[in-house]
């Protein structure tokens, strides 16, 4: 009997990527529906964690030029597809492994779908390998309306896909009055704001702030050093780094309260992951009104000013445990919805 197999192509796989690894929960998930996966990835980690039917390549690309890698995954990516019968191919957040592969893909007819969920690039090159990837796939997926930066008809909303099970704490209240930021350090992510709204509060004298994530650029590492100058007289601010995903479920359980001031477009997961394991969240991108109960949406939404977020901050400091119980219980179903248990479901229909 032939095998069935499927093509996935990613940024990374890596279970001690902070902000990438998730992919491996992604790829074990998919492994459970097919005989064998072979995945192409830009970066190889630490794979330890995933499923034996799971085969990964890839290529140690330092000091490679973008021609030179071109040429080196085109050979990983024709022979696979030369060797293989896939069903379908699954490109994860990247475009460019799709153009590396598009005229392979036309040949052996090979569908392919990509998943992309961020406002989109900021050079002029990384804009173009979007638009080429974009028009190469058959099918694109992403989290919300407003996480895909062009509007065309073969793009369908389907959600995140978090690790529900992972990150699910029963809490019965807000049993810790600590504040937590799940964020890549970056000066659009808005930190500095947010560190500030926090400490104008009612809890910035008595309670922490806890800044979990890392610098991706040289502009994100100028930030992380100012933030870090700022408030280096601050017991409270904490700046803890990357921390590795497998870890960060059972880190996060000693906080009660997450910050996120991010741009519409900007549909962070690690929101839902700080909902899911029960943490109440402040947040200015609409695209989570939907997680939260219509009458708690005035005090927990900010227009992403620090005045309006310390307001915000008193005024959930005046809530009853049993209103914050319902905040959070309303939010823990909302997320289920969004679990990985039901990726490949969501998935597969659009193909």
């Amino acid at each position: 009997m032939k095998k069935e197999k499927i093509l996935i192509f990613n940024i990374s796989t890596d279970s001690e990527d902070m902000a990438l690894g998730f992919a491996i929960n992604w790829i074990n998930k998919f492994s459970e529906y097919y005989d064998e996966i072979d995945v192409v990835t830009l970066n190889k980690g630490n794979t330890q964690l995933l499923n034996e039917n799971i085969n990964v390549y890839s290529h140690e690309f330092d000091n490679f030029n973008k021609i030179q890698k071109f040429v080196v995954l085109r050979k990983i990516v024709k022979k696979l597809i030369r060797d293989n019968e896939y069903k379908y191919c699954l490109s994860h957040m990247t475009t460019a492994l799709l153009v590396v592969g598009s005229t392979i893909f036309r040949f052996r007819s090979l569908k392919s779908v990509l998943w992309y969920t961020h406002i989109g690039p900021s050079t002029i090159f990384k804009k173009i390998i979007l638009r080429l990837g974009v028009n190469i796939a058959d099918k694109i997926v992403t989290a919300s309306d407003n996480s895909f930066p062009f509007k065309m008809e073969k793009v369908t909303t389907i959600g995140h896909a978090i690790s529900y099970k992972n990150f699910f704490r029963d809490a019965a209240d807000v049993k810790s009055k600590d504040f937590l930021i799940l964020s890549r350090i970056s000066i659009i992510k808005n930190i500095d704001e947010s560190i500030q709204g926090f400490l104008n509060s009612s809890f910035g004298e008595t309670q922490s702030i806890t800044i979990v994530g890392g610098p991706l650029t040289k502009e994100d590492e100028v930030y992380e050093n100012y933030l870090k100058d700022k408030y280096s007289q601050y017991p409270n601010i904490k700046f803890v780094g990357s921390i590795p995903h497998k870890d960060l479920s059972s880190f996060i359980e000693q906080f009660g309260f997450h910050i996120n001031n991010t741009a519409l477009g900007s549909y962070d997961k690690s929101v839902l992951e700080a909902m899911a394991a029960g943490i109440i969240n402040f947040y200015t991108n609409s695209d989570y009104d939907k997680n939260i109960p219509s009458k708690y949406e005035k005090v927990l939404k900010y227009n992403g000013t620090i005045d309006d977020l310390t307001k915000k901050i008193h005024s959930v400091h005046e809530l009853k445990n049993k209103e914050l119980h319902e905040i959070i219980t309303f939010s823990q179903n909302s997320v289920k919805n969004e679990s990985l248990e039901t990726i490949h479901e969501r998935i597969t229909k659009v193909i």
